[in-house]
């Protein structure tokens, strides 16, 4: 074996990472560059990419430890050097190359050697998507040759202070693209089975004082959230390596309710927010009690599986009663039978009696819903203790009042302080029915959870240094302990002040003053108005279900899609015409016709499937689940999936017209102003507008829509600037992207 070069490293932070929502080939963090002698095909692979983070909450650092394994897949001996995007914020410790058990070390080269490095690659190379590692430091490491068959393990550290928002811990990790050479071109998402295999990705972050945390929530990424010893967390996300940073939030827990805000404001419209409301510590002398009313439906269409799983689910609730709380169970078919005429005592003996009932019931009959809603709602709620209302039926009346709109409208008007939550028992169920009666719908499981620690009634904003507007959930839901409430909206205006929450305790009004600032530009939290988006998306789908068909809803969720890059049922048939551009908005009417669950169809497996996704679409706090979410909306499965025709990067949707990736809000109206793709101009473009990286990195033909220009990415364009064309391209990019 040939002796092994010396070793170098660059470690500098210039720019800051862009998210980008779809990922090419093997993309993590770093990669091997073949030597440039190297001749035929490259394949050395990573097999495996795996981080490890450890906090320390007094001090607010995080310590980094990165370990990849790399091996030579082919019958050669092959050569290259290992580089790693280094963080801007990061302080680099130690970077260790393992031949087997000999462990090599590295130098330190220069900021400006970082930036000739990644250019040289890329013009090398003609990879576009190499582009957005310009501005970034970078390790390197001539890490081979190495024999075939054999590996190399490379590990790297680093700290990083961790930033602080309001009442919020916040960790960024970096997930910027890299193209390992010789590897297959393959868009793939974190939740693609394949990608996974292939590039296996771990994440684990250590968390030691837990005490001092509320609930770890992450708005990019799934993670697991699990106890370790008596005072530790460990935070887990496993998936593809995908190029998206990696972003979690702590939220620091106070002896009171506790609330967050990070905003996002582009400038020249109202600014994105996000809040985030953290209960205090569940404590025993806290608990509000409640009067629990269960109604279930045992006629004859609830027989077989479906009785069997409402009483499973009324067992759970019955066992998470305490004894201060009180409840009544209600059974109906034709006819409405009460196991008591009062509220009574959660005890052990009565609860007990309670499953005996239930064990009991028979499905038959016909389904007299509204009598049975009549009932429960009769009694008034009693002041100091939260009046609950869990109905369980398949939402399809028979006798009695049966027009679902009619008897959704007196659910309106009889409930008082009451909470309703309606469940649906198997597939067939009326969708549109239980929707307008239920505030919330969640998992029985979900709710069992929830109504045992009731933190804050009637939660509402009563002051904020801006007007906030157009927020999700709206209104604001009741406040548990254990669950964080998390709301994305808009403001306008900007400023530093006062954000005032009210709620209700045990009949009494709370209030809580928190401080906070709207700023008037923020580049930073870009997940932030693809959320907000989303959450809107789904709210409006919702409406469409309930009210059928409205050329205005349909316009306003068709914009969404596509200025923020969220494939709706209705954007993604859109797109999918050859004259995208030109189609008005009564083009999608017919398809939405057929799409929407209500009126027409209220009742079945795709009436069920639709109002789950948008209902989890517009509770969705979570990048990774909105996009799982929409691809199943769309049946489109992933987004950007192999030969697709639609890419979303950043808030925008591209669709490929006749070979070029063409921004969606391109208008003909506007300039265009064409660039050859890595001349001298084009890489002055991206160090003069670091904002335009991941949207050059989809290829070397691509148009991009602006304000008032549009640039577009053409072999025959401009290789160096004239200075008015520049100008008009900073000017209509700046603040847009």
């Amino acid at each position: 074996m040939r002796p092994i070069d010396t070793r170098k490293l660059a470690a500098a932070g210039l720019a800051g990472l862009l998210l980008l929502a779809t990922a090419r080939g093997a993309s993590a963090q770093g990669w091997i560059e073949p030597v440039e002698r190297w001749p035929g095909q490259f394949r050395v692979e990573r097999v495996r990419s795996d981080v490890s983070v450890t906090i320390d909450a007094e001090r607010r650092v995080a310590y980094v430890e990165v370990e990849e394994v790399f091996r030579n897949g082919s019958r050669v001996l092959m050569e290259g050097d290992y580089l790693y995007p280094i963080p801007p914020e990061a302080v680099f410790m130690d970077f260790s190359l393992f031949m087997g058990e000999q462990e090599l070390r590295g130098e330190v080269l220069p900021a400006e050697e970082a930036r000739r490095i990644y250019e040289e690659i890329v013009r090398r190379k003609k990879d576009p998507a190499l582009i957005e590692l310009v501005g970034h430091g970078v390790l390197r490491a001539r890490v081979f040759p190495v024999d075939p068959g054999d590996s190399r393990r490379v590990i790297l550290r680093y700290t990083q202070v961790l930033g602080k928002d309001g009442e919020l811990l916040r960790l960024r990790y970096p997930r910027i693209v890299g193209i390992l050479p010789g590897s297959e071109r393959r868009e793939s998402s974190p939740q693609d089975p394949q990608a996974q295999a292939q590039h296996p990705f771990t994440l684990t972050i250590r968390l030691s004082g837990a005490h001092l945390f509320a609930t770890p929530y992450s708005p990019t990424h799934v993670i697991e959230v699990r106890e370790r010893g008596r005072d530790e967390l460990e935070i887990v996300h496993r998936g593809a390596a995908v190029a998206r940073d990696f972003e979690l939030f702590l939220p620091l827990r106070e002896a009171r309710v506790g609330a967050s805000l990070v905003a996002h404001s582009p400038g020249g419209e109202p600014g994105y927010f996000m809040l985030l409301i953290a209960p205090p510590a569940a404590r025993a002398e806290t608990q509000i009690p409640r009067d629990v009313t269960l109604v279930l439906d045992v006629s004859g269409s609830m027989s077989g599986e479906k009785i069997e799983q409402a009483r499973d689910a009324l067992d759970q609730i019955l066992a998470g009663l305490k004894p201060e709380d009180r409840f009544r169970l209600i059974t109906f078919n034709s006819v409405v039978r009460s196991f008591r005429d009062e509220f009574a005592a959660a005890e052990r003996a009565t609860t007990r009696e309670a499953r005996d009932y239930l064990a009991g019931v028979r499905a038959e009959g016909s389904t007299n819903v509204m009598d049975a809603l009549r009932e429960a709602l009769e009694p008034d709620a009693e002041a100091g203790r939260l009046s609950l209302i869990v109905f369980l039926t398949d939402g399809k009346p028979t006798v009695g009042e049966t027009a679902p709109e009619r008897i959704a409208e007196a659910a309106q008007q009889l409930r008082d302080d009451e909470r309703i939550f309606a469940f649906g028992v198997g597939y067939d169920v009326n969708t549109y029915l239980l929707d307008r009666m239920a505030d919330v719908e969640e998992a029985v499981s979900s709710l069992t959870r929830k109504i045992g620690f009731p933190a804050l009634a009637d939660l509402r904003i009563v002051q904020a240094p801006a007007e906030l507007e157009d927020y999700y959930p709206s209104p604001l839901p009741d406040l548990f302990y254990g669950e964080e409430l998390v709301l994305f909206g808009r403001y306008r205006g900007h400023g530093s002040g006062e954000l005032v929450l009210e709620g209700t305790r045990a009949g009494v009004t709370q209030r809580f003053t928190y401080r906070v600032e709207l700023p008037r530009r923020d580049s930073d939290n870009e997940f932030i108005p693809r959320l907000w988006a989303a959450r809107k998306a789904g709210a409006l789908t919702a409406q469409v279900r309930l009210h059928g068909p409205d050329p205005e809803l349909i316009e306003e969720i068709r914009q969404l899609g596509l200025r923020y890059g969220i494939i709706t049922e209705y954007t993604s048939y859109l797109v999918e015409e050859p004259q995208f551009a030109m189609r008005a908005p009564e083009a999608a009417m017919d398809h939405a016709r057929a799409l929407a669950a209500a009126p027409a169809e209220q009742v079945g497996a795709v009436a069920f499937k639709r109002a789950e996704q948008s209902s989890r679409l517009r509770e969705t706090t979570v990048l990774a689940e909105a996009e799982q979410i929409v691809a199943g909306i769309t049946g489109r499965g992933d987004l950007a999936g192999s030969g697709a025709s639609v890419r979303q990067v950043g808030r925008r949707l591209f669709v490929l017209d006749d070979g070029t990736w063409t921004d969606l809000s391109f208008d003909t109206s506007l300039q265009v102003i064409e660039l050859a793709p890595f001349s001298d101009a084009y890489f002055e473009l991206v160090r003069r507008l670091p904002a335009l990286r991941p949207y050059l990195a989809m290829g070397e033909q691509v148009l991009i829509a602006g304000d008032g220009v549009a640039l577009k990415l053409s072999p025959d364009g401009l290789t160096t600037w004239r200075s008015s064309e520049l100008q008009t391209v900073l000017h209509g990019f700046e603040g847009s992207l």
